[in-house]
């Protein structure tokens, strides 16, 4: 494994440094958190009646096949690029763009073909920054400050989604002031991490021979490392079940819960405020916990805490899946947050340590990338098993995803045990 070799004029450890760096995570978290709540709603009014979750499951399904290629395919590009502004701004501007482009046309889709057309260009748009921004840490960051810039991108992610939520209860049933918030979210997060980075084109990349360019092998080779396919399926498990909670939320809230009730205290009115809350818990108590769990993934070591937190997801999500009362729901989802919270701090630390070649962190990292969006085709796909066996027996289809999702998350995160080149 070569050592990724950190400049030290790009490197500051101080918190401006961190934030403007990170910032780009802020937005992508901020617009997938609206557009997961969003778009089954937009969907479902367009799908056919009790087909909800399956037209939202092969929207999604679609742009996750994307996605298992898009991150690598722009990472591998930025790690050749010799522009004079970086390896990685050019993309990330560029990215940024396109999405805003992408966000109106969802906006004005008014058919499931458009949906899913406009999803898969989002995909697109969104891979182009992502795949290579996702490289800036191993790039960067020199691994004894890994755990700190780990949790730093956690806390953003999550503090997005708290204010994605504040956004949602506000603009809710303004579908284009939604996008438009996303939209403007995305370059203000861009041009922050474009202006904070101190990029220099490679000088090995600059001197590289044409016929070099493409090889089967250097695809192949990060898939070598025993460790790199641990933290791969690892980070798999988890984001399915992620992705099998924030899918099929809101028609759970919609069609088994039904009242969004805490007694004597609030009243909510539908189903995509009710979610939001719940997400928003999950973000709160995960973002309040992740700054301290960074330092323990620094100071104990980053398989340890993630196969706490696993245990800790798994514990709390059984509750979840076999207890239909709004209440219970919002108390389960801040004890689940904290535990996915300190799941968040280890996530791309894990991933940086174990990177088998520097000279290609952008392609390897967008390679690991596509362990978080690939289980989107699964997930989505469980959206036909959840409207059949709801016809069976209403609401034993969002409880059985729901055990799945459990499940998945303890498995993954006591994969990562078998690691060897992370503490």
């Amino acid at each position: 494994m070569k050592t990724p070799q950190v400049s030290s004029n790009s490197f500051t450890d101080t918190p401006a440094w961190y934030l403007g760096t990170s910032a780009f995570w802020f937005a992508t978290s901020f617009k997938w958190f609206i557009l997961f709540i969003l778009l089954p709603l937009q969907v479902g009014t367009l799908a056919k009646s009790g087909e909800a979750n399956q037209a939202w499951g092969q929207v999604v399904a679609l742009g996750a096949a994307w996605a298992m290629v898009g991150p690598a395919l722009f990472g591998w590009l930025s790690d050749r690029s010799t522009s004079r502004f970086g390896r990685r701004r050019p993309f990330i501007a560029i990215g940024a763009a396109m999405t805003v482009i992408a966000l109106a046309f969802l906006g004005a889709a008014n058919s499931l073909p458009l949906m899913m057309i406009g999803y898969l260009f989002l995909q697109v748009s969104d891979d182009v920054a992502t795949g290579p921004y996702a490289s800036v840490l191993p790039d960067f960051v020199p691994m004894e400050h890994r755990g700190k810039a780990s949790g730093i991108i956690g806390l953003l992610q999550l503090t997005a989604q708290i204010v994605a939520a504040v956004v949602g209860f506000l603009l809710s049933g303004n579908l284009l002031a939604v996008y438009g918030a996303i939209a403007g979210v995305n370059l203000i997060c861009g041009l922050i991490v474009v202006f904070s980075l101190n990029e220099r084109p490679s000088p090995s990349v600059a001197t590289a021979q044409p016929g070099q360019l493409f090889n089967i092998n250097d695809w192949i080779a990060p898939w070598r490392s025993a460790d790199f396919r641990y933290v791969w399926f690892s980070r798999a498990l988890v984001a399915l079940g992620f992705y099998i909670i924030t899918n099929y939320a809101v028609n759970y809230m919609k069609d088994v819960i039904k009242v969004f009730a805490i007694p004597g205290l609030v009243t909510l009115k539908d189903p995509m405020q009710a979610a939001i809350a719940v997400v928003l818990l999950m973000s709160i108590s995960g973002a309040a916990i992740s700054i301290a769990a960074g330092r323990w993934v620094d100071s104990i070591g980053r398989r340890k805490v993630t196969t706490w937190s696993g245990w800790a997801m798994f514990i709390t999500l059984i509750p979840f899946a076999l207890i239909p009362r709004f209440d219970a729901i919002l108390i389960i989802a801040a004890l689940f947050g904290a535990a996915y919270g300190v799941y968040m701090a280890s996530a791309v630390a894990l991933v940086a340590d174990v990177l088998p070649d520097a000279e290609s962190s952008g392609k390897d990292m967008g390679i690991w990338q596509a362990s978080v969006s690939s289980p989107q085709i699964v997930s989505g796909l469980c959206g036909v098993v959840v409207d059949v066996v709801n016809r069976q027996r209403p609401g034993l289809g969002y409880t059985a995803a729901f055990l799945i999702s459990a499940c998945a998350f303890l498995v993954g995160c006591q994969l990562v045990r078998r690691i060897k080149g992370s503490r």
